[in-house]
């Protein structure tokens, strides 16, 4: 028997240290076998410089060796010399054309690449080759879902699961799918088999805990995750999704910890590391100047700027090509004050690009859709292929509608990808970035002089309002009554929001109240202990449970809007003020009471009262609030008085707010253009 012979046997027995053994002693021999052998034992052994130089060796003596010549390919991707795997892998099935198995890995490796539509065509002729293979189909289902296409995704885990039913991988796969689609449901039942098959995976029970979080099982998406890190404590993602689940909860400070393991393990992560940064606008206890450095901190890790110039005409009176891009423009709160700016912007004066990285486009998304000069849905673009996107367009002005919210762009920014960049509505807080010029905002959300210090953008203050609301179309008329039920006080805030001291307020205001009640509404409120939780901690204020009203989210927006008619006065939280739910409830004639802070985040709530200049509803302190919730509730505006009220503001006139904002991004660009001509 030849040593060559012999290595792969003990290779076959497992003992992987004898079979190298034998397989050095093969290639000093100079058996024909050893050299690729031998690449492939190293592989084993973690050595891919050596796996290498020898797979180098072994195609030396056979060129046109297709195996080796792949398994070159696999050795150079574990070396993450992407672009060599794909020649070593192209070099192969140009030698095998017909090798379904070689196609699959060429296409993997295309992936691995960007090179998305290249690695698709690769993939389904090797589907053709075997159809019977479902390794492929699942592959082919991952390429296509990455590039945004999840329909056709979700139906190559379907045959992959179909040629084998008990294939844990594909199920995890069709799972996510399902959830990013928004069919929970089966997305759960998709990871609980995956999970039977293969309980030991770490990373499919922390899918599983993402999907309980998305239903509102919070209990159990804690559970999964921690089971989770149970069996893998370096699985960052499932770090990084157990602390969204605790921030649902409103345990703040320890989804911070998390967070910050979380980066620690994947420190170039952003998303993660937007996630931690998020948290601070929550905490009571952090100010401007530590908000700033948090902000800071993240930009500096992951803002990369190009060094690439612009080529563009300094003309202050051309037409300006501006770019949104957002995850946000379908039925979501940012729709609703994006809207009027893309409804009524000035045609002849902008032509407007809109960059949609919604991975579930609905109606609205459609009727956006329809105001753009230009739509590209982007959810399948890397931070690469976006960055070039819009340079390819020739973007002046980019507005980021994200912050640091999931699924932002941030990244994109960071490079640098227009001549002038600006973060508007969809983040309380600066976005760190020096690459971001301006963050708009008004006199009142951001006093002057008081808060610029905390941004590392320049403050574009929108004298009359920075937001502007397009209530829904199919709400309901506000009730003419409440009826003879108690005084009841409502918010319908997200539940991360209700910290300590807004229950502590909220109790004190039920004691100056002992007949009222407290409607909370939240998608938190579907989790059992998330309710226990904030009952016991109304009852440490000795506020009884009876006397709290606590209901999970409910489906349909006209359902939700039609609540606000069991609420006599809306309450806002601190220090993290409501927007969306503000505005939903002054639409339905429920007055608002809110509490101004120092930053940004805690004055939205006075910047749209003073909109509606209804400034005896802003309060400046904790007794003040509790004493105008008091008043106001005993004489309550009539509602449907208050909807006109409401629809004859600034708050609700897309018209003139596209009018102010046109001009504010006028203005700014005719900076630019004298800047750049006074430098020149």
């Amino acid at each position: 028997m030849t040593h060559s012979a012999e290595a792969q046997a003990a290779l076959k027995g497992g003992d992987i240290e004898r079979a190298e053994t034998l397989a050095r002693q093969a290639a000093d021999a100079g058996e024909t076998d050893a050299h690729a052998l031998l690449a492939r034992i190293l592989s084993q052994t973690g050595d891919f410089e050596g796996a290498e130089t020898h797979a180098q060796a072994a195609l030396d003596q056979r060129p046109d060796d297709a195996v080796t010549m792949a398994y070159l390919g696999s050795i150079l991707m574990a070396k993450s010399r992407t672009d060599d795997a794909v020649a070593a892998f192209l070099r192969a099935v140009e030698l095998r054309p017909s090798d379904a198995i070689l196609l699959n890995e060429y296409g993997n490796a295309l992936a691995a690449a960007g090179r998305a539509e290249d690695a698709v065509e690769a993939l389904r002729k090797a589907v053709k080759l075997r159809a019977d293979l479902p390794e492929i189909h699942n592959n082919l289902g991952n390429v296509l879902r990455a590039s945004g296409r999840p329909d056709e995704a979700a139906g190559c885990y379907k045959q992959a699961l179909k040629l084998r039913p008990l294939y844990p991988e594909a199920l995890n796969n069709l799972g996510v799918v399902m959830q990013e689609q928004g069919n929970v449901d089966t997305a759960i039942d998709c990871f609980r088999q995956a999970v039977a098959l293969e309980p030991g995976t770490a990373l499919v029970h922390t899918h599983l805990g993402a999907a309980h979080a998305a239903k509102g099982a919070l209990s159990d998406a804690v559970a999964a995750h921690r089971e989770a890190l149970r069996i893998d404590p370096d699985l960052a993602a499932a770090h990084n999704n157990l602390g969204i689940a605790l921030k649902d909860q409103g345990l703040l400070g320890e989804a911070r910890q998390v967070y910050a393991r979380a980066l620690e393990l994947d420190p170039d992560d952003a998303e993660i590391h937007s996630n931690l940064v998020m948290c601070l606008s929550y905490d009571p206890a952090v100010d401007g100047d530590s908000l700033l450095k948090g902000h800071r901190d993240w930009a500096a890790r992951h803002e990369k700027p190009s060094p690439a110039a612009f080529d563009r005409e300094l003309d202050p009176g051309r037409v300006v090509k501006v770019g949104y891009v957002s995850p946000d423009l379908w039925t979501h709160s940012v729709a609703y004050f994006v809207e009027p700016v893309l409804e009524h912007y000035d045609r002849r004066r902008f032509h407007v690009t809109c960059y949609a990285d919604a991975d579930r486009p609905d109606a609205t998304t459609e009727r956006l859709r329809e105001h753009a000069d230009r739509w590209h849905e982007t959810a399948g673009l890397s931070d690469g292929e976006l960055y070039d996107l819009i340079r390819s367009d020739g973007i002046d002005i980019l507005i980021d509608l994200a912050g640091h919210t999931a699924n932002n762009r941030l990244p994109v920014f960071g490079r640098r990808a227009a001549p002038l960049q600006i973060s508007w509505i969809g983040y309380p807080a600066t976005t760190g970035l020096s690459q971001m010029d301006y963050r708009v905002t008004d006199p009142w959300a951001d006093p002057a002089g008081v808060t610029d210090s905390w941004h590392s953008e320049k403050l574009l203050r929108l004298p009359e309002g920075f937001l502007c609301y397009a209530p829904p179309q199919d709400a309901p008329l506000p009730a003419r009554d409440r009826g003879d039920g108690p005084l009841t006080f409502g918010s319908f805030n997200n539940l991360s929001k209700v910290t300590g001291g807004v229950i502590d307020m909220w109790s004190t205001l039920l004691q100056e109240c002992p007949g009222a009640r407290l409607l909370l509404k939240s998608r938190q409120l579907a989790d059992e202990s998330v309710r226990e939780r904030i009952v016991r901690a109304f009852q440490l204020n000795g506020i009884d449970e009876d006397r709290l009203d606590l209901r999970a989210r409910l489906a349909a927006r006209e359902h939700h809007l039609a609540l606000y008619n069991e609420v006599d006065v809306a309450l806002d939280t601190f220090p993290y003020n409501g927007t969306t739910t503000t505005c939903e409830a002054l639409w339905m004639g429920v007055p608002v009471i809110t509490l101004a802070g120092g930053l940004h985040a805690g004055r939205v709530g006075a910047s749209l009262l003073h909109q509606l200049d209804l400034t005896d509803w802003i309060a400046h302190s904790p007794e003040e609030y509790v004493s105008m919730v008091l008043s106001v509730a005993a004489k309550p505006p009539e509602r449907r008085i208050l909807r006109e009220w409401v629809a004859a503001s600034s708050l609700t006139d897309g018209q003139g707010f596209a009018g102010r904002f046109d001009e504010a991004l006028r203005g700014v660009w005719r900076e630019y253009c004298e800047r750049k001509e006074d430098a020149e």
